[in-house]
């Protein structure tokens, strides 16, 4: 992997334990219920060991799908279809990113710009196109938040616990 590519990534991936949510996710089309939610919870929990930490974009739901189907099928055993599987898990998401205070998000997003700014390894022209993306990203993020909202009293009792799931691993 190239020097630039390597840091792509890896300002990538401090991304996504600043906010939580690369990637451009698909609108849940079902309502989301507090049993969804306490499945979805569960599975995550169950298939951590095997398939790790959920790492959430729009391919996720469909991966932990195939997955899991070539371990115990825990997924489709627990009722869900890929379809709303994926409904389920992207509507938790969203709300669980919801859950999550507006100060805490907007100091991880700081932190992680000023990272950015600090570094000494990049041109003034990959600053420029890393702060396209991280912008980009940020602003996924927000918009993601905000249709989660519809979803905080279903997903809030089981917020902890997503967070020990989907948070930043150093908390």
């Amino acid at each position: 992997m190239s020097g630039r590519r390597l840091l792509k990534f890896r300002l990538a991936a401090g991304l996504l334990a600043a906010s939580l949510a690369l990637g451009t996710l698909v609108s849940p089309a079902h309502a989301l219920t507090a049993d969804d939610v306490g499945k979805v919870t569960q599975i995550l929990g169950e298939l951590e060991p095997n398939l790790g930490r959920l790492a959430y974009d729009e391919e996720a739901a469909d991966q932990w799908f195939d997955d899991d189907a070539e371990l115990d099928g825990r997924i489709a055993a627990a009722g869900f279809s890929r379809e709303s599987w994926k409904e389920a898990l992207d509507a938790t998401f969203r709300g669980y990113l919801a859950t999550i205070p507006e100060t805490e998000i907007e100091t991880r997003f700081a932190e992680l710009k000023a990272k950015l700014e600090a570094s000494s390894s990049l041109t003034s022209a990959q600053k420029d196109e890393m702060r396209t993306f991280v912008a980009t990203k940020i602003a996924e993020t927000r918009g993601l938040r905000a249709e989660g909202r519809q979803y905080l009293g279903i997903v809030r009792p089981y917020a902890d616990k997503l967070n020990e799931l989907l948070g930043d691993e150093e908390e």
